[in-house]
C-alpha cells in the first residue's frame, strides 16, 4: 500500500509547474527540467473587463472601473460552510499545526448567501451562477472572488474578511493575523484553517465577486458582430449614420479596396481627378473632370450634358497658360442647359478657373 507522496515530491511538482516546467525527477532542479508545462485556463474563467482599483464598500452595490463603464464587481456577504472530510486535530502527526488545538474542520467552502437574489443589484441575479447559495467552487471559474492583486490601493478592499458571527459586529472579524492561521483560495472560494479553534469558527465572509463579462463572452460578441470587436461609428459630414457598423461597402468603379491581412487600403482611381490638356476649342466628356487650357487664340470649351454626372459631380476648367486676358476662354453649356442660368461663361483674366457641379439632370452651377 502506498504511503503517499513525500513533501519533496509535492513541493517540487508545484514549484516547477508555476515556473513553466514539468516535473520528471526529484533529483532535478527546475533549471534542469527540459519539458515545458503551464497552467490551463478556460476562456469562461478569464476576466475580460476592467476592474475598479478602489471600489466602494456598500454591500450588494455594483462598481465599475470608470464613470460610465460597465459594472464589474459587487460586494457581497458569503456563507462559510465546513467540509466534513477535513476534520482532524492539527496537533496529530502530519496535521501541520503550530498551536494548541482540538479536532475540527480545517476546510470550508464559500457560497452566495441564501437571500442573494433578493438583496443583490446584479442584473444577472437569478440566472447562471448568480443564484442563492451557489457554491463558488461548483462554478468552475464562472463565479469568482476578485483577488487583492487586482488593486494597489491602500487600504486594499479586495482582501476577504472572515467572521465568526454577525458581520456587522467588528468584534466578530477573524483577522488575517489570528492564531487559526487561515488562508483563502480566491478562485475556488475555499478557506483553509491551519489550527482549528472551537471558539473561532468562521460562519460568514465578505468579499467582492466579479460580475463583468468573461473572455468567452467577448469572443462571442466579436463573432456575432462579424469579427469587428469594437463598434465603429460611420459619419456623413459629421452626422452619425450608424454607431455600430458591422461592414463597410466601397461602391463605384473609381474606388478600389484591397487588404493585406487585416490592413485595408482604399484607392481612388486617378480617373476621379483626371486632367485633360487642350490648346484649341473642344467638346469635353464627363471623364475629363479637369481641363487644363493653354490658348493661343480665343477658344470654346463645350461642356458634356449635365446628366452625364451624378448630382454633385464636379468639373473644372483652368487657364494654365495664364493668358485668358488675351485669348478669352468661353465655357458653353450643352444644348439648352445652363451654367448658373446662363448659356455660357467667359474666362478673361490670367489663370482664371471655373469650378462647376452638376444637378445630375440639366444644369451646372458655379461654386
Amino acid at each position: 500500500m502506498s504511503t503517499g507522496k513525500t513533501n519533496l515530491t509535492s513541493t517540487q511538482f508545484a514549484a516547477k509547474k508555476l515556473l513553466g516546467k514539468a516535473h520528471t525527477s526529484n533529483l532535478k532542479g527546475d533549471v534542469n527540467e527540459s519539458i515545458p508545462s503551464n497552467v490551463s485556463m478556460p476562456s469562461d474563467g478569464i476576466f475580460a473587463e476592467a476592474i475598479p482599483n478602489n471600489p466602494g464598500t456598500a454591500f450588494y452595490t455594483l462598481y465599475s472601473a470608470s464613470a460610465g463603464g460597465p459594472a464589474t464587481v459587487e460586494k457581497v456577504l458569503l456563507d462559510v460552510v465546513s467540509l466534513s472530510d477535513t476534520i482532524y486535530d492539527a496537533n496529530d502527526s502530519g496535521g501541520g499545526g503550530d498551536e494548541a488545538s482540538t479536532s475540527g474542520a480545517h476546510g470550508y467552502y464559500l457560497q452566495l448567501a441564501s437571500n442573494y437574489q433578493t438583496t443583490s443589484s446584479n442584473p444577472n441575479k437569478g440566472s447562471g451562477n448568480f443564484v442563492n447559495s451557489k457554491r463558488i467552487y461548483d462554478s468552475r471559474g464562472g463565479l469568482q472572488l476578485v483577488p487583492p492583486l487586482i488593486s494597489n490601493a491602500s487600504p486594499n478592499y479586495y482582501f476577504l474578511q472572515l467572521y465568526k458571527g454577525d458581520p456587522t459586529d467588528p468584534a466578530n472579524e477573524i483577522t488575517s493575523g489570528d492564531t487559526i492561521d487561515w488562508q483563502v483560495d480566491y478562485y475556488s472560494g475555499v478557506v483553509f484553517l491551519q489550527d482549528f479553534n472551537s471558539s473561532t469558527v468562521p460562519v460568514s465572509a465578505s468579499a467582492y465577486i466579479y460580475v463583468g463579462s468573461y473572455l468567452n463572452d467577448k469572443l462571442t460578441e466579436i463573432s456575432s458582430s462579424g469579427g469587428g470587436g469594437t463598434d465603429i461609428t460611420i459619419k456623413d459630414e459629421g452626422s452619425n449614420i450608424t454607431t455600430a457598423a458591422s461592414s463597410i461597402d466601397f461602391v463605384g468603379a473609381a474606388v478600389v479596396a484591397s487588404n493585406d491581412g487585416n490592413d485595408v487600403t482604399v484607392t481612388l482611381s486617378s480617373a476621379v481627378f483626371s486632367r485633360t490638356f487642350v490648346t484649341a476649342s473642344v467638346t469635353s466628356s464627363a471623364t475629363d473632370r479637369i481641363i487644363g487650357v493653354s490658348a493661343s487664340a480665343a477658344m470654346d470649351i463645350r461642356l458634356p450634358g449635365a446628366s452625364a454626372f451624378s448630382a454633385g459631380g464636379n468639373f473644372t476648367i483652368k487657364d494654365e497658360a495664364g493668358n485668358a486676358n488675351n485669348f478669352n476662354i468661353t465655357v458653353r453649356a450643352s444644348g439648352s442647359e445652363t451654367i448658373d442660368g446662363q448659356s455660357s461663361v467667359i474666362l478673361e483674366s490670367p489663370h482664371a478657373a471655373l469650378n462647376l457641379y452638376s444637378n445630375g439632370t440639366n444644369k451646372f452651377f458655379i461654386y
